[in-house]
């Protein structure tokens, strides 16, 4: 291949491109005249007439879709120093046709620049369809065509410079000096992983089925660990450890010891496993049978929570369930004050009992209702109305005594109205939050009471209302958006939780929970600490309870939880908290190297060992999401040739850079490519197109990060550990992908060396 003449021709045409764009350069418009005449609109709104606000509305509303349509013709050409990033050379029926790929899309017949937008123009597909040399057929504007593609060249251009020219998997690139060298086909190239993901492929797995990796991580982690897994029959323990090290997998080794030790008390039914996923589910159901425990019940929180809930209080479970909380409501409800407000709220409400009491029964039931103190607050008043009833020496009128303790048992055992009165008073909350040393702002208490009043209410009834007359002017239901009588599944726990407090165990009208035997959440740091109390308090007491989980691992902000010695203390327990595991199993040692450095000070671990070696880690940086897109194409089309058992993922910060990339990529006809937006893994091979908090707790033999920029991960405390997860569910090999100015979390060497 005769480099000098291919890149001497590139820059050429490169030249003539800018030449013609600066011709093409469009005057931009003035649009001040629209927002000026917008804006005093707005400013006579607020000072006119309510019979006038309609018509001015109007108006503004015609002059912003005016200017909306203007602003369209300040679009300027493609950028002259960076037009595009592909080269095609198309013959059709002895037609050649040269067709740039970019950005934006300038066709000028007569000046003879033909750029086309990857996005959306139809011949784009061919770039990322077909190989040079290859025959191509594609319908366009309903007409077939087909040719050759005679030339396809993937090109970089930066600064209005050429810098790089990649061929099929042939590259040169220019460096500082202007010299054009080589660069290694091996750099770019995704190899070796297949068989190394913990799922796939089938053949990986032992005789019974289970990964031969279990029982090896249960068997080098040290004396104090084991002893305390499988010692330790009662209280809370706490499994730490870096990504990667077998915390779940020592979770579930200790359901296995428990059940083999006693398996009539620590039965499958009698367990319970949460999980943050229903991934996570998935995989933890088909470990379980391989270690002899078939059959325990596997939930998300919300999910174990509301079936509670229904089955215990079936008039409360029957109300509607939202998901349009406010954040800010929904960040308090979370908050571990609300420990603390409930319990008080509960003590507040039986105290004031100690008056009644005594006042309609005499100092005999006083002191016989303060004897039975240590008792939770409804069989309290059970416990008191049978003593009354057995006595002989009441002083007072028994009927209106028995009324009166009827009457308190009814009101201690309503957990829905302490709900409503403790969520509602804002002044009750102000002063809770506060002693927690929290100061929410008044909005946030006003947003979180207001919202708890709507939801407080019985919902609306339109069984009076003609089916065909429920919808209002918009063609919408009339109870659409009202939050009236709907809670979400924040309310569910704090209901649930007021029921422990005041029964001293899960009951309802609808009966008692069995306890649960043995507790196992994973990845429990991103579990709210009320979630957990309801959880930890469901269990039998004195019963062995197993919380695995790592700090560095959290990717939601909003549940309250801050370490673990914190969270000690907002629940009340006194967990035996094991050394942190510190050999990783999951990532190579490249892997783990970056996955430490982005966590950076708030790293705890940064001694982790790590069990193996593997390829580096490697940053691509492309000018285009475009160029990135037909990167990745072609890597994955040829990681499919070479290793069809392969898992890999595709991993965004949000749902909107993942769908953009599946359905780029989908276009350039990637095989086995599939878009997991609500946690729908199948775990087979293939590529998976997904984001960062669907992917929590799986591994993939590959992972690329997409657009790892300073604009998804910047130096913050949430972008540090959502890249720190996503790095670390490679198995073998990472790769990061950037269209912008790379993250400044990314070490120097990295972003000094990549590609």
């Amino acid at each position: 291949m005769e480099w000098d003449k291919i890149i001497a021709a590139e820059e050429a045409a490169l030249r003539d491109a800018q030449t013609r764009l600066a011709g093409l350069v469009k005057t931009e418009l003035n649009l001040g005249d629209f927002d000026r005449e917008i804006m005093a609109l707005r400013d006579q709104i607020t000072e006119s007439r309510a019979e006038d606000h309609a018509m001015l509305v109007e108006h503004m509303t015609r002059l912003a879709s005016l200017r909306q349509l203007t602003a369209r013709g300040r679009d300027l050409p493609a950028d002259p120093d960076n037009p595009y990033f592909a080269h095609l050379r198309l013959r059709e029926q002895g037609r050649v046709q040269d067709v740039f790929i970019g950005r934006r899309a300038v066709v000028d017949a007569k000046a003879g620049l033909h750029i086309v937008d990857w996005r959306n123009s139809p011949i784009s597909r061919i770039y990322y369809r077909y190989e040079e040399g290859d025959e191509y057929e594609e319908t366009f504007g309903g007409q077939t065509r087909t040719g050759f593609v005679e030339l396809r060249r993937t090109l970089t251009v930066q600064g209005g410079q050429l810098v790089r020219v990649r061929i099929g998997e042939q590259s040169r690139v220019r460096r500082e000096d202007g010299e054009w060298v080589e660069v290694a086909a091996a750099s770019s190239t995704l190899t070796g992983g297949v068989g190394t993901a913990l799922r796939v492929p089938e053949e990986r797995l032992g005789r019974r089925g289970i990964d031969q990796r279990l029982p090896e991580i249960t068997a080098l982690i040290d004396k104090a660990q084991f002893d305390a897994m499988t010692t330790e029959r009662s209280g809370v323990v706490v499994i730490r450890g870096g990504a990667g090290t077998g915390k779940t997998t020592i979770a579930l080794h200790r359901a296995a010891w428990l059940h083999f030790e006693d398996p009539k008390r620590y039965a499958p039914r009698n367990m319970l496993m949460i999980t943050p996923g229903d991934a996570l589910a998935r995989y933890v159901a088909g470990v379980l049978p391989t270690l002899d425990v078939a059959g325990v019940p596997i939930r998300k929180f919300g999910q174990w929570a509301l079936e509670t809930l229904r089955r215990l209080w079936p008039k409360l479970g029957k109300r509607k369930l939202t998901s349009d909380t406010p954040t800010e409501a929904k960040r308090l409800k979370r908050h571990p004050a609300m420990l603390r407000l409930l319990k008080r709220a509960v003590e507040a409400e039986t105290h004031a009992l100690d008056e009644v009491f005594e006042r309609t029964g005499g100092a005999a039931v006083r002191d016989a209702w303060l004897q039975r103190r240590t008792m939770a607050p409804v069989p309290r008043v059970r416990a008191l109305s049978q003593w009354v009833q057995a006595a002989s020496a009441v002083a007072h009128d028994r009927i209106e005594l028995l009324l009166a303790l009827r009457h308190a048992e009814a009101t201690l055992g309503d957990p829905f109205e302490t709900w409503a009165s403790l969520l509602t008073d804002r002044a009750r909350l102000s002063e809770g939050f506060r002693a927690y040393g929290e100061s929410p702002y008044e909005w946030a208490l006003d947003q979180l009471v207001d919202t708890v009043s709507k939801q407080s209410d019985a919902p609306p009834d339109y069984s009076a209302v003609d089916e065909d007359r429920r919808a209002g002017v918009d063609g919408r239901g009339l109870d659409t958006d009202d939050l009236t009588g709907k809670l979400d599944l924040d309310d569910v726990a704090l209901l649930l939780r007021l029921v422990q407090l005041k029964y001293g165990h899960l009951t309802g009208p609808g009966g008692g929970l069995p306890p649960v035997e043995h507790l196992v959440v994973d990845e429990a740091q991103d579990f709210p600490p009320l979630a957990l109390k309801v959880l930890i308090d469901a269990v039998r007491p004195g019963g062995p309870i197993t919380l695995a989980g790592d700090t560095a691992q959290r990717i939601y902000f909003d549940r309250g939880f801050g370490d673990w010695d914190q969270l000690a203390s907002d629940l009340d327990i006194k967990p035996h908290v094991l050394p942190p595991l510190a050999v990783s199993y999951r990532s190579t040692r490249q892997v783990m190297a970056l996955a430490r450095h982005v966590l950076g000070p708030i790293q705890i671990n940064p001694a982790g060992r790590d069990a193996r070696d593997g390829a580096p880690v490697e940053l691509f940086r492309f000018t285009e999401q475009g160029e990135a897109v037909a990167f990745l194409a072609e890597s994955l089309k040829h990681l499919r040739r070479r290793e069809r058992k392969a898992s890999v993922a595709l991993v965004a910060r949000t749902p909107e850079v993942a769908q953009l990339y599946h359905h780029a990529l989908e276009a350039a006809e990637v095989s086995h490519l599939r878009r997991v937006d609500r946690e729908n893994f199948d775990f087979s091979p293939g590529v998976d197109v997904t984001d960062v908090f669907q992917i929590k707790g799986l591994e993939y033999d590959y992972i690329v990060l997409l657009e790892v920029t300073s604009e998804h991960y910047p130096d913050q405390l949430e972008a540090r550990h959502l890249l720190h997860v996503g790095a670390t569910r490679a198995a073998h090999q990472l790769w990061l992908i950037c269209s912008g100015p790379p993250s400044p979390l990314l070490p120097s060497e990295l972003l000094n060396g990549s590609a």
